[in-house]
């Protein structure tokens, strides 16, 4: 083991409330990077809105009602990341921005980038959650609260 790859003090040294404080900012770390995809492709949606109108000359009103859809379902979406249901409804958006490549087609490549910074920051967010049990289970101390997961 490497001097990086273990906290630098005895087990000993730590408590509960060190556990606990790993698994609240796993969990927030996780939210802020779910909820900043969600809100950037708010701005996708509106903006695809414009390029569906013009380039592919969709009506005013299917193309605002889709992306403006959308947008809103994202930002309902970012704003109650702390359900559980959120970050599978993330995923959904996430397929529904991929396939509005067949109105828009440069949404095939942005919606791809939004998967994939969606799937890297659920990826992100569970490593740190997978750290912060190495840690639990380094001290041997569960947290105060239990998990906050």
């Amino acid at each position: 083991m490497t001097e990086h790859s273990r906290p630098p003090l005895p087990p000993s040294e730590y408590d509960a409330d060190d556990v606990e404080s790993m698994y609240r900012d796993a969990v927030k770390g996780k939210r802020r990077l779910a909820s900043s995809v969600l809100a950037m492709e708010v701005v996708v949606f509106w903006l695809a809105i414009v390029v569906a109108i013009v380039q592919s000359h969709v009506q005013v009103a299917a193309a605002t009602g889709v992306g403006g859809g959308l947008a809103v379902a994202s930002l309902v979406v970012a704003a109650r990341i702390r359900r559980d249901w959120a970050y599978r409804a993330g995923s959904v958006l996430q397929g529904l921005a991929v396939l509005c490549g067949f109105v828009v087609p440069t949404m095939f490549v942005v919606g791809v980038v939004f998967a994939v910074l969606w799937i890297v920051a659920m990826r992100m967010g569970d490593a740190a959650l997978r750290r912060a049990q190495q840690f639990e289970a380094y001290v041997g101390v569960p947290p105060k609260a239990g998990h906050p997961v």
